[in-house]
Formats: structure tokens, C-alpha cells, sequence
């Protein structure tokens, strides 16, 4: 019998979903020798380096996901091959939708958070995208998400799933192991300046990065050295970010870094002496992990799924309001009790957030079915 994970929707660059795949399933799989898994990938080719178990079996899928037609055709795709070999597959886990489920085979979906619906801007749309929602919830045996904010969120639209909430984590030596001479490097070899601010994720709206950049504006008044790291792939708001930064003459006080590795984030991390999440919606926020596991003070957006990792202990500003970002920056970068107060909070938090501490839900999980 084959468990198989579904990749088909993972592709080569970083995101919050593939480090969470990475982490978690990796130990499932170290953790459940007696059972053989099946992982299907499509660009996602460097999966085999990191899942080179002997229970482990991998199948490429030949049908990117990039858009919804593809998406469909890849998911006929796996269903053919799952449907000519029923008898080998206990179970199926899928991380995007739409899927389709397979008579005597369960069907296990993580979903990190409901986007679609909380961006539609008009009523036809989300009612369209809740029934397109429910549809596919509704066949799922089991329904991971990372937060009880999305859980909350799920239930408040779709009453009596299954939900199980298993955190992502965070691997706290990979920061441990980063020396002096590292950040030195690293530092000199991107010219950063001595005091920056630094915030982390792909170039989309909901990321909120023009409203930031409205509040470096207005801390720019107030003094003239003030540097903002922006660290993240192009996406949708890429064009209106560049057009903004330069508007406001911002050139010399911002700068952004789209193709860095794991290990040069990192070090960022370590550099940065302020970290600023001004999302409008995530389903979790695993940089908030990463500046607790750097040490690194930070001020976030009032949203209810920051507010459930840092347990209402951190400084949060209205992420509508750039005022509101700039008032709440200064705040943490002029006062060392503040910040103190937060480096020893995340010291502590984040040990909640560890491999140790999330690994076993997941692997009970996988035990039930």
C-alpha cells in the first residue's frame, strides 16, 4: 500500500508551503518506515534530493498547474494514474484544489488559507468561489490547516468538516549554525547598510508593500537614514512597487533582493534590526517564526492569525494605515526596552513552533487512516 503526496502544485521557487513540505514531511516519512510513500511532482525536480528515502517513490507529472486549465488537466492526469492502480493506494494528499477523490482510497487536503474567497470583490464571485469551496472540502476525509485562525475562518463558511490544526515550524539550528564571520560576508557582499529594516514575501498585493513604502516615506522626514530591505520573488505588485519607490524618491533608501537562498535569508535575518510584516491576510507567517529564531524585533499587522503565534505580545499597527506602520516602526526602533522585551518573547515562543513539537500530529494523523 502507497501513501501519495500530491506536489503537483509546488514549483521551483521558495514559498511558505514548500518549506512546510519540507520540514513536516520529511519526518512523517523518516518516522513511518513500515509504510511506502508515492510524492508527484512537477518542476519541483530537487524533491528527489530531498526525500532520497527507501520508502520513498516518486512520479513526475508532466502538466504544470500555472493556470486553471492546466490545473485541470493535471489533476485528470493523477486521477488516471491512481484510478489504473487502486488497490496499490491508501490514501491521497492534495495541497491545491481542485481534486478529484478515489472510491476505497482517503483523501487527506492541507490548506493554508481561504485567499480566493476573502479577496473577491464582488458577491457573485465569492458566493461562486464558497460553492466551489464546499464542494471539494466536503470530500476530504481529513482537512489539515496551519492556524486556528483558518480553522475559525473554514468553519465560519462551512460547518462540520473534519479540521485539524498542525502549525508550521521552523528549524531553529539552521539559524544557530550562521557565524559572526557569515553575517560579515554576507553583508559586505550585498553592500547592506548598518541599520535596515527588513521584511520578507513575494512581490503581491496582499503583501501590502505600497503602504509600507508610504510609511518609510513619512519616517524619511524624520530621518534621513532610514533603509528598508524588501526580500521576495516578482508577483502581481511588482511594476506599482518600483513606480512608487521611485515617485517618492526612494531609491537610495530601498532595496529589493528577489533571488537569495535559504542560508543568505537567513543572515538578512541576523542583519536586520527591525522585522516589519505588513500583510493584509496570511494563513500563517512563517517569517514571523524566522525573526523569532534570528533574535530580531518585530512589528506586524493586527491580524488575527499574528496576533494567535505571538499570543498578543507583540506590536502591531493598522496595515491599512501608513502612518499607523511608521508610528508603530518607531516605537520598537527607538525603544531598547521594547525590543528587548520581544527578542525574549520570541526566544521562548518559538520553541512551540519547533519539528519536535508538530511532527507527532501529523504522524498520528497519518496512523488514523
Amino acid at each position: 500500500m502507497k501513501y501519495v503526496l500530491d506536489l503537483s502544485s509546488l514549483d521551483i521557487y521558495a514559498s511558505g508551503a514548500k518549506q512546510r513540505f519540507l520540514t513536516l514531511y520529511s519526518e512523517l516519512i523518516k518516522n513511518s518506515k513500515k509504510k511506502n510513500f508515492l510524492i508527484i511532482y512537477t518542476s519541483f525536480k530537487d524533491v528527489k534530493k530531498y526525500f532520497n528515502y527507501p520508502n520513498v517513490s516518486f512520479k513526475q507529472n508532466n502538466f504544470y498547474q500555472d493556470n486553471y486549465l492546466k490545473k485541470i488537466i493535471s489533476i485528470l492526469n493523477i486521477y488516471f494514474f491512481i484510478f489504473f492502480n487502486p488497490k496499490k493506494i491508501k490514501s491521497i494528499e492534495y495541497f491545491t484544489l481542485p481534486f478529484i477523490g478515489i472510491s476505497n482510497c482517503k483523501i487527506i487536503f492541507t490548506i493554508h488559507d481561504l485567499r480566493r474567497i476573502y479577496f473577491s470583490d464582488f458577491f457573485v464571485k465569492k458566493i461562486a468561489y464558497k460553492i466551489f469551496f464546499k464542494f471539494f472540502l466536503n470530500r476530504a476525509d481529513k482537512i489539515i490547516v496551519v492556524s486556528k485562525a483558518i480553522k475559525n475562518e473554514i468553519l465560519k463558511y462551512f460547518n462540520n468538516l473534519k479540521v485539524k490544526v498542525i502549525y508550521n515550524t521552523i528549524d531553529l539550528s539552521s539559524f544557530k549554525k550562521i557565524s559572526l564571520k557569515d553575517i560579515k560576508i554576507i553583508k559586505k557582499k550585498y553592500n547592506l547598510p548598518r541599520k535596515f529594516i527588513l521584511t520578507v514575501g513575494h512581490q503581491e498585493k496582499r503583501k501590502n508593500y505600497l503602504r509600507l513604502i508610504k510609511a518609510i516615506k513619512i519616517l524619511k522626514k524624520n530621518e534621513k537614514n532610514i533603509f528598508l530591505v524588501i526580500i521576495g520573488q516578482k508577483a502581481d505588485e511588482t511594476k506599482n512597487i518600483y513606480n512608487l519607490i521611485k515617485s517618492l524618491n526612494l531609491n537610495s533608501n530601498i532595496k529589493i533582493f528577489s533571488n537569495l537562498n535559504n542560508f543568505e535569508v537567513r543572515c538578512f535575518y541576523k542583519l536586520a534590526n527591525l522585522f516589519v510584516f505588513p500583510s493584509i491576510y496570511e494563513g500563517f507567517g512563517i517569517p514571523i517564526l524566522e525573526s523569532m529564531a534570528a533574535n530580531t524585533p518585530m512589528t506586524l499587522s493586527n491580524t488575527e492569525v499574528f496576533r494567535e503565534i505571538t499570543l498578543n505580545q507583540g506590536v502591531y499597527f493598522d496595515p491599512f494605515d501608513p502612518l499607523s506602520i511608521a508610528t508603530k516602526i518607531n516605537y520598537v526602533m527607538s525603544e531598547k526596552a521594547i525590543k528587548k522585551k520581544l527578542i525574549n518573547f520570541g526566544k521562548k515562543r518559538v520553541k512551540l513552533f519547533t519539528l519536535s513539537s508538530q511532527k507527532k500530529n501529523l504522524i498520528d494523523l497519518y496512523k488514523s487512516i
